[in-house]
């Protein structure tokens, strides 16, 4: 199977007992997120299974996953639903995220933003910046070559979030044996 790219193939990828692009570390570049800005709120985009907002709610952060493959939040939300505290899963696009009204302390996306082709990407940054507080922090981990083919470096990336986000770091990353970057945004004041 090829990388999916509609929330029908990505329900049937998370139907599968084990998903290929998994991963069962919590990424150091978030858990610094945490210490470094200590937040009250978060927003994770493409949440999938929602490790990684379960995270972020054992650390007493309000948590809000979304991810528009339903039976991957059904799954989230079956995961968390002994826990003391959860955070709040939700079906939808990131390119459209109507349902949630800000602002989010931070966000984060872990292999969601590669995904999408070039609308989507501007898409997105409209949505993230409409969500995320001014000043607020924007962690994306990004495949050097999306699954469609667009190249995406610094560079690129400083140009789809400009002007509403400015990009503060990008660091090379072999996660999952792929040649990535994390990159860390941070919305404008004004």
């Amino acid at each position: 199977m090829g990388a999916p790219t509609t929330s029908a193939t990505f329900d049937r990828a998370y139907q599968a007992p084990v998903t290929w692009w998994g991963d069962i570390r919590i990424p150091g570049e978030l858990e610094a997120l945490v210490r470094s800005e200590r937040p009250r709120t978060s927003l994770e985009l493409g949440c999938g299974l929602g490790r990684l907002a379960r995270y972020m709610a054992q650390r007493g952060v309000r948590a809000t996953g979304v991810d528009f493959s339903p039976v991957a939040v059904a799954k989230a939300r079956e995961r968390v639903a002994k826990d003391e505290v959860r955070p709040e899963f939700l079906v939808g696009d990131v390119t459209h995220l109507d349902m949630l009204t800000g602002p989010f302390d931070v966000s984060y996306d872990v292999g969601c933003f590669h995904c999408l082709d070039g609308a989507g990407q501007r898409a997105y940054v409209a949505e993230v910046a409409r969500l995320l507080r001014p000043g607020g922090t924007h962690l994306i981990w990004a495949l050097d070559r999306s699954p469609s083919g667009l190249a995406l470096s610094p560079a690129a990336v400083e140009r789809v979030f400009a002007p509403q986000l400015r990009l503060k770091d990008a660091r090379t990353s072999r996660r999952r044996l792929l040649s990535a970057h994390w990159y860390w945004l941070v919305r404008s004041e004004g």
